[in-house]
């Protein structure tokens, strides 16, 4: 039997990990939503260790010059924001923001068009006439208003209707945008938060950032859309779909957006049988492959800032079908993936990681195909039900204030109508 100070020694062992846990998980949530810069994919692991803290970045594209001097811009910010703690530095922390607000610039005013526009299509809803009345009571004048300005509001407002628990009366999708747009400032908030606290000094002060690019073969051989097709419908069948799908300008676009040639951007026969597509590894896949080539099987954390594709969670499920504890979070909702096949996408140019282990590979390849004939199934069998040629769609706080003069230096947006 245990004595009380060796249960309190594991309590206090126990509160500890769960601890690390949630400061691994947060953090790589928020760096996700601050590396985005614009249509990029990027994933974060961070890896804590007893003297040190690693983190990984992994993007669907290479890594510019602009995206390099961010990333040391920010990490010296963070190293001397965690160097003066307890005490605030504010020129540093004025410093992080400022930087953030620029890289992200981007992708902020194309989320803010998003919930622009959803206020003026629920323009008649309570809830949205009342984050008119929270936004114009918080900014004054709405014709002029800092873009991370809008993000702070954003912030105050959900942390307000949460705490009415009215979530579930709002409708989703300006829930969602107000979520996303708010995720700027809560990101830098929330990291400044992590750095200031004495707690991580050793880590801040020893941070090491280690980037991946995706890896990509231009030409690689695929099955033309006739093979994959008639794999589970027969001649007369396929030449039916093929009629429906040809009235449906949406669907023929995606076809033809899968069977285009990236090097010349001219369209390959959809029978051929000489096709070739430019393949590369997704984001979150080149950090499983470095984990799994590790040998890494305590529990991981990958943030990622776009929902994984079909094959991407195949893959993940196999890996902690071999004993890989891996949870997969988007930055914005703070939760691991439900998955759902009629909401998750078959990635036309995705690529298998790279591991060392040919046997893994092998498995992971075997257990992909068989899984994947079942959706594509699934898939066809959705859509052969439900296309139809005559079918119609009828159907914030202190940082606003302290900072307010760096505020100009930022894109001046009018969010509401």
């Amino acid at each position: 039997m245990l004595s009380y100070s060796q249960i309190v020694r594991k309590d206090q062992e126990r509160e500890k990990e769960r601890k690390k846990e949630l400061y691994d998980k947060i953090f790589s949530c928020y760096l996700t939503t601050i590396l985005a810069r614009d249509k990029e994919v990027v994933a974060v692991w961070l890896s804590i260790l007893q003297d040190r803290c690693e983190i990984y970045l992994s993007k669907n594209s290479d890594w510019l010059d602009k995206d390099n001097k961010f990333i040391d811009n920010i990490t010296k910010y963070l190293k001397n924001i965690s160097k003066n703690a307890p005490a605030k530095s504010e020129d540093n922390e004025r410093n992080f923001l400022v930087a953030v607000t620029l890289y992200c610039s981007t992708k902020l005013e194309s989320r803010l068009k998003k919930l622009k526009d959803d206020i003026e299509f629920y323009g008649d809803d309570e809830h949205v006439k009342s984050f008119k009345d929270f936004f114009s009571a918080k900014v004054g004048d709405t014709n002029n208003t800092s873009t991370i300005t809008i993000s702070g509001v954003c912030k105050e407002y959900y942390k307000k209707i949460k705490k009415a628990k009215v979530e579930s009366r709002i409708p989703s999708e300006f829930l969602r945008h107000i979520k996303k747009v708010a995720s700027y400032m809560v990101s830098v908030i929330g990291i400044i938060k992590c750095a200031r606290n004495i707690q991580y000094k050793s880590l801040f002060s020893n941070i090491q950032v280690f980037k991946g690019g995706p890896v990509i073969i231009n030409n690689h051989p695929i099955y033309s859309w006739k093979n994959i097709i008639k794999r589970f419908i027969d001649e007369d069948k396929y030449k039916c779909f093929m009629d429906r799908c040809s009235e449906m300008p949406e669907v023929m676009e995606r076809i033809s957006k899968v069977y285009t040639d990236n090097a010349t951007r001219k369209q390959q026969q959809l029978d051929g049988d000489d096709v070739k597509k430019y393949i590369c590894s997704h984001a979150q896949m080149n950090i499983l492959a470095l984990i799994i080539n590790k040998g890494i099987k305590s529990r991981v954390f990958i943030a990622v800032f776009k929902r994984c594709c079909y094959l991407c969670k195949l893959y993940t499920d196999f890996a902690r079908k071999q004993g890989y504890n891996i949870i997969v979070f988007e930055p914005q909702f703070f939760t691991n993936y439900a998955f759902d096949w009629k909401y998750m996408k078959i990635c036309s140019e995705w690529q298998l990681p790279h591991v060392e282990d040919n046997d893994f590979k092998a498995r992971s390849l075997i257990y992909i195909l068989k899984n994947l004939d079942q959706i594509i199934e699934k898939k066809l069998k959705h859509y052969t039900s439900s296309l139809s040629a005559n079918s119609s769609d009828d159907n914030i706080d202190m940082y606003i204030k302290k900072f307010s003069n760096e505020f100009e230096k930022f894109e001046k947006y009018t969010l509401l109508p």
